[in-house]
């Protein structure tokens, strides 16, 4: 069987980040019109035949379903969203079992989104952190500032505590209104405290996307034998028998996941949990319908 072009490992074999970046956008974006998750489209002047040059965010799904041609819709009024990408580059992202690592997969991620957002000529902005900010670059709508921002993830390591309530109080004043703020991260952290300095950013009408990365043995537990359990954030192991926690362990990661999940669902946040294993291509179909209806409830507004 040949192999899935956009499965983490298969991707993490290109050296180049923004060739995979372009690869798993050129992906989602072939694939998009098979999806589930399709909106509907939002009023238009007329249609004409897509050519390089015009931005993907106007391309008219239905229509490529219906026809397989790319058509792009032509507005009244153009929208350009700000947009900052928030990576978490904590010590606990650095997990991987048998595929990438939780911040490979997140990289990748956090590098196809910039791609797209700046394609569509958006001004995107960075933030990589752990309980401090790292690297901060300011958004940029020009396609180069891609480079800028590829360089940083190229340099970020894994490590420290994630802190993402106290980042998120920083941007508090950076951040003005309507923009779209996109965390990435597996939020083993205090997920109250980030949901209530959210709600900060959601009052001053911005978009929110969290992508919860986690691994596949994080969320299954498949250890048999007797395990060294080791910290990736500070000094702390036991060894332990996996099969007389394993219940235990299943419990608390399900109602970690899970009340996360219904407190995002109550805030009205977008909440996608994403496994390690999934193809990228997939992860930014469901970026692609969330943005579909952001530019719709924009342009109403």
């Amino acid at each position: 069987m040949a192999e899935n072009p956009f499965d983490p490992v298969t991707l993490s074999k290109i050296a180049n980040m923004e060739l995979r970046a372009r690869l798993v956008v050129d992906g989602a974006l072939s694939g998009i019109h098979k999806s589930p998750y399709k909106g509907s489209s939002i009023e238009f002047l007329e249609h004409k035949e897509y050519s390089p040059g015009n931005e993907i965010k106007h391309i008219d799904w239905k229509v490529l379903a219906k026809t397989d041609k790319y058509y792009v819709k032509q507005f009244e009024e153009e929208t350009n969203l700000k947009c900052f990408v928030f990576l978490d580059t904590s010590g606990s992202m650095g997990y991987k079992s048998t595929g990438v690592s939780k911040f490979e997969y997140a990289a990748t991620l956090a590098a196809s989104l910039s791609y797209l957002l700046l394609k569509q000529s958006d001004l995107v902005g960075f933030v990589s952190f752990s309980d401090r900010v790292l690297q901060y670059i300011p958004p940029r709508s020009r396609l180069t500032h891609l480079h800028a921002i590829l360089n940083v993830l190229a340099e970020s390591k894994t490590t420290g505590k994630s802190n993402a309530g106290v980042i998120l109080n920083e941007f508090i004043e950076k951040i003005g209104r309507r923009s779209l703020i996109i965390i990435i991260s597996d939020f083993f952290d205090d997920t109250k405290k980030i949901v209530r300095q959210l709600k900060y950013f959601q009052f001053k009408k911005n978009e929110i996307i969290l992508f919860q990365i986690l691994d596949p043995y994080e969320l299954t537990f498949p250890f048999e034998t007797i395990t060294f359990f080791e910290s990736m954030e500070d000094d702390r192991r036991i060894l332990a028998d996996p099969k007389s926690i394993k219940n235990r362990y299943l419990s608390e990661i399900n109602h970690f996941v899970e009340t996360f999940k219904q407190s995002c669902f109550e805030n009205q946040i977008d909440y996608w949990l994403i496994n390690s294993s999934t193809p990228l291509d997939q992860a930014l179909i469901k970026f692609l319908a969330r943005r579909e209806s952001s530019l719709r409830s924009i342009q109403k507004s």
